[in-house]
């Protein structure tokens, strides 16, 4: 039986000499440098990535539907200042022909009572 003394052998199996490139104070794994993975590109990151990913992807989807919501509602606001302007203009128009018809009215009283005055003075 042959007693292992290095600290760099696994109880699992041992790596070749090209697989471990990192020293014992390394913080990435000797599995994803053989993999060919960078710090954020290894086998566990990948998960998550695709997780991060399919994330990204439900963000942007919900975006296009806010900015879309968005738009609609920046029409309908639109066609809500535009019905308010001519509702303006619509009350302004009401109000000059209300001015005018109470002035017609106005106009009329004071000619009935001239006529009630002559009426009154023919009768006695």
């Amino acid at each position: 039986m042959s007693r292992t003394t290095s600290r760099w052998k696994s109880s699992v199996g041992t790596f070749d000499d090209d697989t471990v490139t990192c020293s014992a104070n390394s913080r990435y794994s000797t599995r994803g440098e053989k993999l060919g993975y960078g710090r954020y590109g290894n086998a566990a990151s990948s998960t998550y990535g695709g997780s991060l990913e399919k994330k990204l992807e439900e963000a942007e989807a919900e975006l296009a539907k806010e900015r879309q919501e968005n738009q609609k509602l920046m029409k309908l606001l639109q066609d809500r200042d535009e019905l308010i302007g001519k509702l303006k203009e619509e009350i302004d128009l009401l109000n000059r022909d209300l001015d005018e018809i109470e002035d017609e009215n106005d106009q009329l009283k004071q000619e009935n009572k001239t006529l009630l005055k002559v009426v009154g003075q023919l009768t006695r």
